[in-house]
């Protein structure tokens, strides 16, 4: 159900700016520019420190796939045969160079 509009007694709340110049009084401007300072602080704290941070957190994602490909089956190399097949002929009365292929 939808309320009584009639019976609602509250008066409607006004925003900051309806207020007029009444509203800037109540902000204290020492506590307002003492916490922006603190912020500023903090932040040119944490500024250097994303700067150092970048580097290492690149060569972590390095690092993982280094670890992942070790963690795969290695693959093994194939024998190499002792002797290889090749087509020579030698003729001991020739004197040709012989090429071995």
């Amino acid at each position: 159900m939808y309320p009584n509009p009639y019976l609602i007694n509250t008066a409607p709340k006004l925003g900051l700016l309806s207020r007029g110049l009444s509203s800037l009084k109540t902000i204290k401007w020492s506590s307002l520019l003492e916490g922006t300072q603190k912020t500023l602080g903090v932040i040119n704290q944490a500024i250097p420190i994303v700067y150092q941070i970048k580097p290492i957190v690149n060569n972590a994602k390095t690092i993982f796939k280094i670890a992942d490909s070790l963690k795969e089956e290695s693959v093994q190399p194939e024998e190499i045969k002792a002797s290889p097949t090749t087509n020579t002929t030698t003729n001991s009365s020739s004197t040709s160079p012989i090429f071995y292929i």
